[in-house]
């Protein structure tokens, strides 16, 4: 069966998700980035989100908050 996947964190503009993902991999998470590619060629701004594996939910929040990404109010679930 595969595992779900679930948005961690959104962006708004393609140049702000290369350091991210870069940083993400370097911890040891896999990202799927939702949206980035229909982004870049449409030259659109939003929506692009960066999804993990519901089992790695908890340590990307954690990592993407170290990182200086994200604050610890930024997540709901």
């Amino acid at each position: 069966m595969e595992e779900e996947f679930i948005t961690v964190k959104t962006f708004a503009f393609p140049a702000d998700v290369s350091i991210v993902q870069t940083f993400m991999e370097m911890k040891g998470i896999e990202v799927f980035m939702k949206n980035l590619t229909a982004s870049r060629l449409a030259y659109s701004i939003g929506d692009i989100e960066m999804q993990v594996k519901a089992s790695d939910y908890d340590a990307a929040k954690n990592a993407l908050i170290e990182g200086g990404f994200a604050e610890p109010e930024d997540f709901f679930l």
